[in-house]
């Protein structure tokens, strides 16, 4: 498709030439007519069937030509851009957990929306202001070479220089240019940010405050453009110069030309004819390549993404996991953050010497001091990051060597704050099992006890819960996290502080769906609200990473100078 998209761009610009030789010969024709050598009729005959030629040639053939380039290089350009749109997402969405915890989102939006933005440009630039200014250079020299050489030679001089100086003051404007992006992004990622804590803005009345911090990035932005821009300002002299002196020489050199009977007055037309064609292509071609560099910044930002690489990979030939019974085993792990900004002897392990085996359908509750490692546990369960050492296995299954897609299907999790999707409840409850009918859907609302909520509603299912769910209440939103994990139906199910940030009647009203939730399958509990899970199978109390004590809550709340009944003793006198 692209050949014969270049094809049709050379046949443009040979049409285009066409109509040059038309005035050489009507001025040559014109000139033989007023001398006597030519008359009338035959003058008219030629200027009628050389203007038939002009718009069969210029009119139709060229319309046609331009309709067809235009019509195969918006689908060309269209699927380049899909592609690219959609193996950049796609690479994103794959990489691991701990790159999408050090990227800022409005930064990775502004460079995914402004880099596939300027795949058009790049494109754009390329059919439109090199490739048809190359096959017009080549015409335009090769008609002139083969009336006069000189002139030709003057022409080329002058093209040359003037491409010469344009490339070089655009090459100087990459660095102010990598520097205004940069500032862009940062003043993108700073309106995501405040619009995301709106809330917190306008509880602390800081609008004034949040203003001025906006405008100061602003004017670091404002800066770096100006810098950006100023470079364009020696362009337009610098090339007007170009241009006057080697018209001046072009003059002179082909009346002269003319003076010595060397050419004619057609040939003369035909010459400059092609040169005021090709000066402004020229202009065109430099602005292509500013458009082209621009743009080629943009795009390098966004292909940089895909050097990215992912620290959590599966093995070659992985299989997908199969969990019947939904046995866990954590073997002597040892963890730790990767921060290649720490050399290794000051990294902290997180996890160290970690062993716990749960059983089919056992609830397991996980409590301790804040920071311990207990939110670690169940992000190495999912193989978000890879254990420095021992092994994670589920049914027998090493996590590490099964897909991340499958592991992560096998479970499901009731977070401590569900993150819902701008969409409808109807939505956010399908996702976890887009196949499921609009019965089990239907059958996972009323279990979560929404369908009384929703009824209320005038879209009732319909409704939009606004970005990250701003627009339902801690409890309704818990309640769809349940539906949700209901629907998926997973043997195995996380419960990560799924009920500390509400109120006493709501925890309660809560926690009893859950333990309907949690029967038949096996469940690991998160809290630092003790109460909530008295009733677990096992209680496992980490601190520093390690498990210090295991047990039922009757046995630790009655283990003396045990840490867990220090804590439990805190929270029954009041303290959290």
């Amino acid at each position: 498709l692209a050949i014969i998209i270049i094809l049709i761009a050379l046949a443009l610009e040979l049409t285009s030439f066409f109509d040059n030789f038309i005035f050489k010969f009507l001025i040559d024709k014109a000139a033989d007519y007023s001398q006597g050598l030519v008359d009338i009729d035959g003058f008219i005959s030629f200027l009628l069937t050389i203007l038939g030629l002009f718009v069969l040639v210029r009119g139709f053939m060229g319309a046609g030509l331009w309709y067809v380039r235009i019509k195969l290089f918006n689908r060309l350009e269209g699927k380049i851009m899909n592609d690219i749109e959609k193996s950049s997402f796609w690479h994103v969405l794959n990489l691991s957990y701990r790159y999408h915890l050090n990227k800022k989102t409005g930064s990775m939006i502004s460079q995914f929306t402004r880099g596939v933005g300027k795949i058009e440009g790049l494109l754009d630039s390329i059919m439109f202001n090199f490739i048809g200014v190359f096959f017009r250079i080549v015409l335009s020299l090769g008609v002139i070479v083969y009336f006069d050489f000189t002139t030709a030679l003057v022409l080329f001089i002058m093209i040359i220089a003037f491409i010469t100086s344009g490339i070089i003051i655009t090459n100087k404007q990459k660095k102010p240019q990598n520097e205004a992006n940069y500032r862009e992004d940062i003043l993108k990622q700073n309106i995501s940010d405040v619009y995301m804590n709106i809330e917190t803005v306008k509880y602390f009345g800081k609008e004034k405050r949040t203003q001025s911090y906006f405008a100061s990035l602003s004017n670091y932005l404002k800066s770096a453009r100006l810098k950006f821009w100023d470079i364009f300002s020696y362009y337009i002299g610098i090339q007007s110069f170009i241009i006057t002196l080697g018209t001046a020489f072009m003059f002179y050199f082909s009346f002269m030309g003319f003076v010595r009977g060397e050419l004619t007055l057609g040939t003369i037309t035909l010459i400059f004819s092609a040169v005021w064609k090709l000066v402004p292509q020229l202009f065109n071609f430099l602005h292509g390549y500013r458009h082209f560099i621009r743009c080629n910044v943009d795009v390098s930002a966004l292909f940089e993404t895909f050097k990215e690489k992912n620290e959590v990979v599966d093995v070659p030939n992985a299989k997908k996991i199969k969990v019947s019974d939904g046995k866990i085993d954590f073997e002597n792990v040892y963890f730790t953050y990767p921060v290649n900004e720490q050399p290794q002897k000051n990294q902290r392990k997180v996890i160290k010497d970690f062993n716990l085996k749960i059983k089919k359908n056992q609830k397991i509750a996980l409590v301790g001091p804040s920071g311990g490692g207990k939110t670690t546990v169940i992000k190495l369960l999912y193989r978000l990051f890879d254990i420095d050492q021992g092994q994670i296995s589920i049914d027998g299954q090493d996590v590490s060597t099964v897909t991340q897609e499958s592991l992560h299907n096998s479970m499901s999790v009731v977070p401590q704050e569900p993150l819902l999707f701008d969409n409808t409840i109807w939505f956010n409850i399908a996702y976890a099992n887009p196949q499921a009918s609009n019965r089990a859907i239907w059958k996972a609302i009323k279990f979560a006890q929404l369908d009384k909520f929703i009824a209320r509603l005038p879209k009732k299912e319909k409704t939009i819960v606004g970005e990250r769910g701003v627009k339902l209440s801690g409890g309704e939103k818990q309640r769809v996290s349940i539906a949700r994990a209901l629907l998926a139906d997973k043997k195995i199910l996380i419960l990560d502080e799924a009920t500390s940030a509400l109120d006493s009647e709501t925890e309660r009203e809560i926690q009893n769906d859950l333990e309907k939730l949690m029967k038949g399958r096996t469940t690991i509990m998160i809290a630092h609200r003790l109460s909530t899970i008295m009733k677990a199978d096992i209680i496992v109390v980490i601190q520093n990473g390690k498990i210090v004590e295991t047990g039922t809550h009757k046995d630790l709340a009655n283990k003396r100078g045990g840490l867990y009944k220090r804590l439990w003793d805190l929270q029954m006198g009041g303290e959290l």
